[in-house]
């Protein structure tokens, strides 16, 4: 099935649950709200003729430099094993409350990636079953992926800053 058949068909099965779609470089790609993933989602795993079996990726995506609504994406890619096909599932996510319904249901394969959207973005997944830091400290503050977040400034030795370097280095460590 190619791309732009997929996208019919869910145009066709499911015209209330499909915002808006897409077909960058031949690839098919659907916009979904939130509350509509989990039908979408299900549609696409359990139809014969699209059979997406396979969940290969979830992440996140901030667009705050960029200045739109939503601020916050998810990203599913999906693929069929049998039909060799795949699509791109994007979910904008309101900034206020950043949530998304979990898929942990319909590939096991998205339990750690969810984990990982909470702690590195802190998207809060719906449903999750260990909704809890994955990456980070269980203590650590904020999520360190999103682009608000404030980064560390630490000088680093280079040769231009040399004073610095032979403070860090007091003495040379002993060799063979």
């Amino acid at each position: 099935m190619t791309a732009e058949e997929i996208i019919e068909k869910l145009k066709a099965s499911l015209p209330d649950a499909i915002q808006d779609t897409a077909l960058p470089q031949g690839d098919a790609v659907i916009f979904v709200a939130p509350e509509n993933l989990q039908e979408v989602a299900g549609f696409l795993k359990n139809d014969a003729s699209l059979k997406f079996d396979y969940l290969s990726d979830v992440c996140g995506v901030d667009y705050l430099i960029e200045e739109r609504e939503p601020r916050f994406e998810t990203v599913y890619l999906l693929y069929s094993i049998d039909h060799q096909h795949s699509i791109r599932i994007r979910v904008g996510i309101d900034e206020e409350n950043p949530s998304v319904p979990t898929v942990s249901e319909l590939w096991k394969g998205a339990l750690y990636p969810e984990q990982e959207l909470f702690d590195m973005f802190g998207i809060h997944v719906e449903g999750h079953p260990k909704m809890e830091r994955l990456i980070m400290p269980k203590e650590w503050v904020g999520h360190p992926l999103r682009k608000d977040y404030p980064l560390t400034t630490e000088t680093v030795a280079f040769s231009h800053n040399r004073d610095y370097k032979s403070e860090l280095v007091k003495s040379k460590p002993p060799t063979r």
